[in-house]
């Protein structure tokens, strides 16, 4: 159930990027005719994504998490976020992670960049006899951002966050590989 309501969120948060191949933006047409084209540019700083992962460490998992940021330069983010590795999954293993991170943005072409992310996270980790453990520490990651249209990107990445306690559970990293779709608002 939690596979198929990730799936029609995906596929309603793409909808209209695939309805004419273009996405229509009155506020940016309006602020350009007006003048006020700086102000259209700087709403869309903001930026709102939703990613599956596959956890690759451990028992495999499938995940999904939210972010919310804001873009301040073409070379530079900050976001923060929520990550659950096993939400999609049927077993019991399960981390969920929140994390505040410094994104970093390398243009590679007009429509493609690279990223690199370093930040903060804690994760809350739940194996399958059901133990559970907390541990803090610093979450990095890099991937790949394309643009579909001036609204609207796809990234593929991977991130790394840190889980265990060392008491319960040992002390170690999970990876995930994600798979995003970016709106920008």
């Amino acid at each position: 159930m939690k596979q198929r309501i990730a799936a029609v969120a995906l596929c309603l948060a793409a909808a209209p990027v695939f309805a004419d191949g273009t996405e229509h933006d009155e506020r940016a047409e309006a602020a350009e005719s007006t003048g006020h084209a700086e102000h259209a540019e700087h709403e869309r700083d903001n930026y709102l994504g939703i990613s599956a992962s596959r956890l690759t460490k451990g028992g495999a998992a499938t995940g999904a998490g939210i972010a919310i940021g804001h873009r301040y330069s073409e070379y530079f983010a900050a976001e923060i976020a929520y990550e659950d590795t096993g939400a999609l999954n049927v077993g019991n293993e399960r981390t969920t992670a929140y994390s505040a991170a410094g994104v970093g943005y390398l243009p590679l072409t007009e429509r493609l960049e690279a990223y690199g992310r370093v930040g903060l996270s804690t994760a809350n980790t739940k194996d399958v006899t059901g133990v559970k453990a907390n541990h803090g520490g610093t979450t990095y990651g890099a991937g790949f951002e394309a643009k579909m249209t001036d609204l609207y990107s796809v990234s593929l990445g991977w991130e790394r966050i840190p889980v265990g306690d060392n008491v319960v559970i040992p002390r170690g990293n999970e990876d995930s590989y994600t798979l995003g779709l970016i709106r920008k608002f």
